[in-house]
């Protein structure tokens, strides 16, 4: 079995991996489909992206005389010029997933790239992310694919261990070693995407999960959204049922909820809990199942008694699309979301009344937080030259992570970035980044989405049922332990 940074497991066959990874987002996350994110309306299909053509053709493993390198910046990895670059015509692909800012800064990035290298072609596609899941599945189990792909870092275990992801190339980076690269991340990011001791991806997303409260919602109980933020979940609790408005015995107002479109989502903040109660959803090799351990029993009871003060979970008209619209029309005076539902907000009716706190806590001192997010990785089947441009392009878009927040308010959490004065101007920053400093990656496993969905039934027994939290958990174990043990 797969260990989440260090021991991968043994490949399992094509065809389940493909499918696999097919039903791995059958339960999506929000935004679009697998992603927290919010998105545009997308075609159904694969959509091309239309790049400048250059006087390039098909890729060769033999490149020409090499180009005079650029001396880079000093100290900067992501520098340009640390390489010989091919002078040889080189034409690679790259597949990412459609959310609009996202995708004009990525054609701006292409453009940016393919007029300092004239001799490269970068051919794209874009697609929504459960078109490009499929589509990606498919093509990595059968050796095909594009050379650079775009995936939920919580699926790169499932790569992994399928061995088609190619470990990280230092050489077309300025960096003498790996630990150069390591060190420009805040610790808690890399290992995500490190298997057995070597990086297969870097990310262009990471996302904290953290609270955003309505200013008004505060002012109407004579709070203020900073200073009375709730820091446990006891006091989210008590300012909840404060908030809570009730109409002729149903509510039109809840005072906090919790993400019940998705299981996906409900993972999100089901596992930080169980992690603030000292445990976790799967053993440390990633073997056995732990979902009824006392940890995560207190959580679902938590979270049940949550639910029980701040308002009818049933009352919602929050979406995997539009997963912040309660919160946006008032709905609900209390979410947790991230970073990328900023410039969502300000666009919409409330603009900038609200506010951004840490993930509300069961112990302060010992915050534990969860983050998720999306990385670059690079096809192990694609010839050697195409694999050393595909990581140089990789390099060439991260080497600006301010420019990432401020066209697709994408983080990369990345060292020194607040020291960025553009960084500082985004609102709550530094909340996002605290809370990504003390965080976990979303479960990551084989098996996630398995897992995904049989810890989102056993929440929805115990909150709409009215199943017995210990009870409901007893069953998921069972479910869990069979789906671990399935080949």
């Amino acid at each position: 079995m797969f260990k989440a940074t260090h021991k991968g497991s043994k490949s399992t066959v094509a065809m389940l991996f493909t499918l696999l990874l097919v039903a791995m987002f059958t339960v999506q996350c929000g935004g679009q489909a697998a992603t927290p994110a919010p998105q545009p309306t997308v075609p159904a299909a694969m959509q091309p992206v239309k790049t400048e053509p250059t006087n390039a053709s098909a890729p060769t493993d033999n490149p020409a005389a090499p180009a005079q390198a650029q001396p880079a910046t000093s100290g900067d990895v992501f520098g340009e010029g640390c390489w010989q670059f091919p002078t040889s015509p080189v034409t690679i692909e790259v597949w990412w997933h459609e959310y609009a800012p996202f995708t004009a800064y990525m054609k701006e990035l292409i453009d940016r790239y393919q007029t300092l290298h004239p001799n490269v072609k970068i051919n794209s596609v874009v697609a929504s992310q459960s078109d490009l899941n499929q589509k990606l599945s498919v093509a990595m189990a059968s050796g095909t694919g594009p050379d650079i792909l775009d995936q939920d870092i919580s699926v790169f275990a499932a790569y992994y261990d399928k061995k088609v992801l190619e470990p990280i190339d230092t050489s077309v980076f300025c960096a003498k070693s790996q630990a150069d690269i390591e060190a420009q991340y805040v610790k808690s990011v890399l290992p995500g995407v490190t298997f057995d001791g070597k990086i297969y991806g870097l990310p262009y997303q990471t996302n904290s999960m953290s609270l955003f409260i309505s200013t008004d919602a505060f002012k109407e109980i004579g709070l203020d959204a900073v200073k009375d933020a709730p820091k446990t979940w006891d006091d989210l609790k008590k300012i909840g049922a404060q908030l809570k408005k009730v109409d002729n015995g149903k509510t039109v107002r809840k005072g906090y909820d919790f993400p019940y479109f998705s299981q996906r989502w409900m993972l999100l903040d089901f596992q930080p809990m169980v992690q603030q109660f000292g445990g976790s959803l799967l053993s440390e090799d990633q073997t056995k199942c732990q979902l009824n351990s006392e940890p995560a029993v207190k959580a679902l009871t938590l979270w049940n008694d949550v639910t029980t003060s701040i308002g009818d979970p049933s009352f919602t008209l929050n979406t995997a699309a539009q997963n912040s619209q309660d919160f946006i029309d008032g709905r609900t005076a209390m979410w947790v979301t991230g970073p990328w539902a900023t410039q969502q907000l300000m666009d919409s009716q409330i603009k900038d009344r609200w506010a951004v706190t840490s993930l509300p806590q069961v112990d302060p001192g010992n915050p534990k937080t969860v983050m998720y997010g999306f990385a670059w990785g690079v096809n192990k089947t694609k010839p050697d030259l195409n694999k050393k441009v595909a990581w140089d392009f990789i390099r060439f878009t991260l080497a600006k992570p301010e420019e990432w927040l401020a066209k697709a308010s994408f983080i990369q959490p990345r060292t020194g970035l607040l020291d960025k004065p553009s960084v500082k101007a985004f609102p709550f920053i530094a909340v996002h980044l605290k809370d990504i400093e003390t965080a976990t990656w979303l479960l990551s496993n084989p098996k996630t989405n398995e897992i995904t969905q049989i810890v989102g039934k056993a929440i929805e027994r115990t909150v709409m049922q009215g199943t017995d939290p210990k009870a409901s958990l007893d069953q998921a174990e069972d479910e869990c332990t069979k789906a671990l043990s399935a080949k």
